[in-house]
């Protein structure tokens, strides 16, 4: 047996650890160590990357020089905005920062500080760089930050460190690039691959979302519990006008939290994320379904003439909307024209005979009469009740229902035209309000009149359907545990897919697949996407012990 060689770090590399080790961080700070030499750790940064530059194939001069370049993004971070020109000038280090779809980053994170347990999978590349998150407060100097989730801005970023000689010698410039914008760099007279993780910001965003996480259980039980985020469109993306927006609608006590596997998958491909740009539709589910809807249909509308007033941006009149549960019931009738189908299920005479106070008449028309949405142009349904479910009669909606706190403003407007037109309400609507039960949890029950009278009424734009199945067995005998599919199942879709799995059915490998299929084939692309192609390759070796085989070296 051949005897196992090992060899020791050169001095030189092991001076570069000492010093990088002298500035180490406790990790997720961005303090560095009062004793730490601002010298010490540009000129460790500055041997790492000559190291590299003179032996770019060498992984290990590699992982030295994103352990340096890694030290200088924490040193530049730690350092006060109004200091960082006066500190970098003394540095004898230039900062330069690419500008990106965002505005105004100026906080950096290593994305090797970001908890990887919060997505299943780490989007990105390998290659010259030390991937960072580029982040700021929403602290509404952006445009249309009232519009961007409140827990922050966040984007991807490479940090690289630059040398350029001249003749008053070398000039070193710390570079924060976009990888988005830049895919190689040109190293050592070579044209490199820039390393980026797209997965990283998404992750941050989730980590900061503990609240907005919480509130979809609260949401349920009490619509009104956070006013402050109450019926939304959010832009988890800065605006782009040629770019589609991909609006994705929540379900049942839940909120755009759980799409963010979703939406991290979806984006590790390059051509779903130069065409279309990520909107999260976030509301309180305990509302009523039709009450929910007409909000949807308002918001999104108020959203459209907000960022775009006069209505000629390319993406403003093409959305595509991706509905779960009770989010493609909403989606449903942002898609449909009503006719009095709905309004003939509730009330048994048309609006110019009811004479109701102008308010409670004008929101039941609202609710009841519309007509779809010409700016969406497809829809993705992904076990929806059309039908109702089960459960809304149940025990546990029951049990729900002991628990719902109803919206004061939804009793205040239609308690009153309730109350005084008892005899042309539907007994359904009417029962239940009487015992204070207006709800999503009962709304959703295949005995509600309006909600059967929407499964019947086609959508306007092509549409397809994804419809979990726990068990194996025909289909049409099927459930995904909520919904069984004679609820999920809608009649002209372009496609319909079966997924072996619960209610949550978009988190399974398949759904996944068939979202980005459709994404592709509805900008007009057939050929599939490579689940290689924006993987990270394996983690880099760990130089924290110093013998290291020699074999694995060469």
């Amino acid at each position: 047996m051949t005897a196992r060689r090992v060899f020791i770090l050169t001095p030189l590399v092991a001076a570069l650890c000492a010093s990088l080790a002298s500035c180490s961080t406790t990790k997720g700070t961005n303090a560095v160590t009062r004793e730490t030499s601002t010298s010490s750790l540009l000129s460790a940064a500055q041997t790492a990357r000559n190291r590299l530059a003179s032996d770019p194939d060498n992984p290990y001069a590699n992982v030295l020089y994103n352990h340096a370049v890694a030290g200088l993004v924490r040193w530049y971070d730690a350092i006060p905005l109004d200091q960082r020109e006066s500190a970098t000038r003394a540095a004898g280090l230039t900062v330069e920062q690419d500008a990106t779809n965002e505005s105004g980053l100026h906080r950096f994170m290593l994305t090797s500080d970001v908890p990887r347990n919060l997505l299943a999978h780490s989007q990105g590349r390998g290659g010259i760089g030390v991937p960072v998150v580029a982040w700021r407060p929403n602290d509404g100097t952006g445009k249309f930050d009232n519009l961007r989730p409140p827990e922050g801005i966040f984007a991807s970023m490479t940090a690289v460190l630059d040398r350029k000689s001249t003749k008053h010698g070398d000039k070193w410039t710390l570079r924060f690039l976009w990888p988005i914008q830049h895919k190689t760099i040109s190293f050592a007279n070579r044209t490199e691959p820039l390393a980026a993780d797209f997965s990283a910001p998404i992750a941050v965003l989730i980590q900061h979302a503990e609240e907005l996480r919480k509130s979809g259980f609260r949401g349920m039980l009490n619509p009104t519990t956070n006013r402050v985020r109450r019926e939304k469109l959010y832009l988890i993306q800065p605006y782009d006008p040629q770019k589609i927006p991909l609006i994705m609608v929540h379900g049942l006590q839940s909120t755009p939290v759980a799409f963010a596997n979703l939406v991290n998958d979806l984006l590790a491909d390059p051509l779903i994320r130069s065409r279309y740009q990520i909107w999260h539709y976030h509301y309180p589910t305990g509302t009523p379904v039709m009450w929910n809807a007409m909000v949807f249909r308002r918001t999104v509308d108020h959203t459209l003439r907000m960022i775009d007033p006069e209505g000629n941006d390319y993406a403003t009149n093409h959305l595509f909307v991706i509905g779960h549960s009770m989010g493609g019931v909403l989606t449903h009738t942002l898609v449909s024209d009503s006719g009095y189908k709905l309004w003939d299920s509730v009330v048994k005479v048309r609006p110019d005979k009811l004479h109701a106070p102008a308010i409670s008449q004008q929101t039941l028309e609202d609710l009841f009469l519309f007509r779809h949405d010409p700016r969406v142009k497809r829809v993705i349904f992904i076990s929806v009740p059309h039908r109702g479910s089960a459960i809304a009669d149940n025990w546990i909606g029951d049990f729900g229902q002991s628990l719902y706190r109803a919206d004061p403003k939804l009793n205040e407007t239609l308690g009153p035209l309730l109350e005084n037109h008892r005899d042309v309400i539907d007994p359904f609507l009417l029962n239940l309000a009487q015992a204070g039960k207006i709800s999503s949890i009962r709304t959703l029950s295949g005995k509600s009149p309006s909600l059967m009278a929407l499964s019947t009424i086609p959508p306007q734009v092509p549409f397809h359907s994804i419809i979990g199945q726990k068990k194996d067995g025909p289909k049409e005998e099927g459930s995904d545990g909520v919904v069984p599919y004679t609820s999920s199942h809608l009649d002209g879709a372009e496609s319909e897919l079966i997924v072996k799995h619960g209610h949550g059915s978009f988190r399974s490998d398949a759904a996944v697949d068939e979202i980005r299929r459709i994404l592709r084939l509805h900008i007009g692309v057939k050929s599939p996407y490579d689940p290689w192609e924006g993987l990270l390759p394996p983690a880099a070796p760990d130089l924290s012990n110093q013998q290291v085989s020699e074999s694995a070296h060469r």
